[in-house]
């Protein structure tokens, strides 16, 4: 706390600074981007505003549009208006555009706004969220993931930095970053995975599907978060950031006279530290991650990428006056290489060549008056890929087409030893041992291919339909039935009423196949599945109104015809050795659905304020052989709006964030004889009171002489409201039970600062 007043204080004297500032020399590129605080897009090429082009004189504007139309004006270049606060870099006199060929290729509409944009013309279109639009959104711990719950079809704690979507198992969505799919990409895994390893700084944007992505993307059962890294245009830019929950630093050099750019980040979680002066004895985290990429152009058609990114995590966790301590390490290292070749105007291709190693240690202690017990577990696992992406486009259709193989493999040592004795956990039960112990060494050789087209049949039309092909095999671990060859068929079709309408269906066939790292080992289970299998019906219209406002109705169905076994826990999640818990069950479904109804308005006028308003009706339940039982996650109403304003330097957003309580098991009867008399449990047969959080980010730009200044203050759960997290049960002295509801977090403050030049 003693950091925060010279903050401020440094703010202030930056403040007086940035009147006198000097904008005459800076690169114009440096400018431009700085205007980003203030709300303003610009997009140009490197060849239009290379580094070397400089401010030539001292403007008369200090900011804003103003600003950037005067720097540029020196230069004979203009900006054309592209969307709302969106503006593209063009010559001050425009040369008269060549006839289209009959080759010419399908142009992609990109319409962006405040919040998210929504890409035009393509049947599947993702959500895109830009790093100004995730940056500007408040967030626990600067976490880039949770910016996503804001977007309709997430179900979130405000904890957890992923969540479900549309009614899948976290698990099911992938994260890929820059073209390769990370696995288990989360620091502090184990305990409920608050922060990723994708640093906001670092990414550029995220392209968000909730569901029916195209065959392009594979290997998860329902939903894709696409990323990719920064690319500055400078010849050499830097930042530093500072808050209360990290610190980080970013550089990017050019090289190789801009035919190469080295970049460099690296970041460090203050969450231990911050620990150091809390008065509860919780314990103590630390964890730190890294990421370098080097891109050079070969020649005008070949470009090639190395990239690396490695996390390292450390933690030793305690609960209930440390009658309860686990302690583990992490560590993962992603290290890939891209070459991507122009074959001619029409065609292109893509080669990532892909290496993982992760490894995992954990290890728990549980000595209360009435059980005692240890775990040791131990994980490696390594994967080697091999990914090949084309693409061919033509006036009127583009075809994808791809091959991708893998190998995977790994290790688990396991061993769970529990004591229990007699009238635990309530009065009359019986005393029991648990012991366990596992050693498998699996490996599994995956391989799959995918073609996938796009034609435009009309000025109204458009079709997209795509086949893939996944090939899979265990070694060394023994498995249930397999089916070697799993084919998913795709079609997906767009109808344009008029320049401001558009319908939207599509449906697929989806597989996720259990990694080698997924094996649930913890909870005896020493068995691969069968691949999960879901169906995605999805339907949606657009519609663009004057004034900016945009409104989007979307209806979606999950069938999921094959769900393999999970494992929770009753009442609480928040326990540190989830398996030795004695409410932990096996939850084992025929079947499953999900289906829910999707409505979202975004208000982008051109003045200072903007908003949007997301509201989803959906249910999520899966088919037991006693009937259908809501998942744990299960939300019958969510509610998501935000008020977003830029005044020159200044921004602020304020987001208010609503859903039903989720399923909590209903207790029926007396609990004293659990678990003989586990009759008296209605699993998630109730409800958690409703969960409401409003958070607020307020930012504030200063231009210095050298680069620009951001101090932001933001605040999670405003209101301080107890949004309810778990069931604790305790026996009292007389041997019956009490229920207490314990909350997610309090209300959160956060400080930071963050100079870029």
């Amino acid at each position: 706390m003693r950091i925060l007043p010279a903050i401020w204080l440094l703010a202030g004297l930056l403040s007086w600074q940035s009147a006198l500032a000097d904008f005459s020399g800076r690169p114009v590129g440096t400018v431009l981007d700085s205007l980003r605080t203030e709300g303003l897009t610009f997009i140009y090429s490197s060849q239009r505003i290379p580094p070397s082009l400089t401010v030539l004189s001292e403007p008369t504007a200090r900011s804003g549009l103003a600003l950037a139309q005067e720097i540029l004006a020196a230069h004979g270049l203009q900006l054309s208006p592209a969307a709302e606060h969106v503006y593209v870099v063009v010559p001050s006199a425009p040369q008269q555009a060549a006839p289209s060929s009959p080759a010419s290729p399908i142009g992609e509409v990109i319409v962006q706004s405040s919040r998210y944009a929504l890409t035009t013309q393509l049947p599947t279109a993702p959500q895109v969220m830009t790093q100004q639009q995730i940056n500007a959104l408040p967030r626990l711990a600067d976490e880039t993931l949770r910016a996503t719950s804001h977007l309709p079809g997430t179900a979130t704690n405000g904890f957890s930095s992923l969540g479900s979507v549309r009614g899948g198992d976290p698990n099911e969505t992938a994260i890929v970053l820059d073209g390769l799919r990370l696995y288990e990409p989360f620091h502090l895994k184990d305990f409920l995975s608050p922060v990723s390893l994708l640093d906001p700084r670092l990414i550029e944007g995220i392209e968000f599907y909730s569901g029916g992505f195209p065959v392009t993307q594979g290997d998860r059962l329902g939903a894709v978060m696409s990323a990719d890294t920064v690319r500055p245009t400078q010849a050499q830019y830097y930042e530093i950031s500072l808050n209360l929950f990290h610190t980080s630093a970013l550089t990017a050099q050019r090289f190789a006279e801009d035919r190469g750019q080295l970049l460099l980040s690296g970041r460090r979680g203050n969450a231990g530290d911050l620990a150091r002066l809390s008065e509860s004895d919780f314990g103590r985290p630390h964890y730190a991650d890294g990421f370098a990429r080097v891109d050079y152009q070969f020649t005008e058609s070949t470009r090639g990428a190395l990239h690396t990114l490695v996390a390292e995590d450390t933690i030793t966790a305690l609960k209930d006056r440390a009658t309860q301590r686990a302690r583990a390490r992490y560590r993962s290292v992603y290290a890939w290489g891209t070459l991507e070749h122009d074959w001619n105007a029409q065609f292109s291709s893509r080669l990532i060549a892909s290496y993982t190693d992760l490894a995992d240690e954990r290890r728990g202690v549980i000595d209360e008056p009435l059980r005692q017990g240890t775990v040791h577990d131990d994980r490696l696992f390594h994967v080697l890929g091999l990914k090949l992406d084309t693409e061919f486009i033509t006036r009127a259709a583009q075809i994808r087409w791809g091959l991708e193989a893998r190998r995977a493999w790994g290790s688990y040592q396991y061993a769970l030893d529990m004591n229990v004795d007699p009238d635990y956990p309530f009065a009359t039960a019986y005393p029991t041992n648990l012991a366990r112990a596992a050693e498998v060494t699996p490996e599994s050789h995956e391989f799959s291919g995918y073609v996938d087209t796009r034609l435009e049949l009309n000025e109204r039309w458009s079709l997209q339909g795509g086949l893939r092909a996944d090939h899979y095999r265990y070694l060394h671990a023994p498995a249930d039935n397999q089916r070697n060859v799993l084919i998913s068929p795709r079609l997906a079709a767009l109808y344009q009423f008029d320049d401001r309408t558009q319908l939207r269906a599509s449906w697929g066939r989806f597989f996720q196949v259990q990694g080698v790292n997924e094996l649930q080992i913890e909870d005896g289970m020493g068995r691969f599945h069968e691949p999960q299998r879901a169906e995605h019906f999805i339907i949606s219209l657009e519609r663009q109104f004057d004034a900016g406002l945009q409104l989007r109705v979307e209806l979606y169905h999950k069938h999921y015809a094959e769900v393999q076994p999970r494992f929770e826990n009753l009442f609480s999640s928040r326990t540190l050795i989830p398996e030795a818990a004695f409410d932990r069950v096996r939850i084992d479904p025929l079947s499953a659905r999900a289906q829910g109804a999707e409505v979202s308005l975004n208000l982008h006028p051109a003045g200072r304020f903007s908003g949007w308003l997301n509201y989803t009706w959906s249910r999520v339940e899966d088919r037991m052989p006693q009937g259908h039982v809501a998942r744990s996650w299960d939300q019958h109403h969510a509610i998501n709006l935000g008020i977003a304003w830029t005044h020159e330097a200044w921004s602020a957003t304020v987001t208010q964030s609503f859903h039903t309580g989720w399923p909590m098991t209903a207790v029926a009867g007396d609990l004293s004889a659990w678990p003989a008399n586990d009759g008296s449990l209605v699993r998630n047969g109730g409800r958690l009171r409703n969960y409401a959080s409003l958070d607020l980010r307020v930012t504030r730009a200063f231009t210095l002489t050298r680069g620009t200044l951001d101090v932001f203050v933001e605040l999670s759960n405003a209101f301080a409201r107890d949004n309810p997290c778990c069931v604790e049960y305790t026996v009292n002295d007389e041997g019956s039970y009490q229920r207490r509801i314990e909350p997610w977090l309090p209300q959160v403050p956060s400080i930071g600062a963050l100079w870029r030049y």
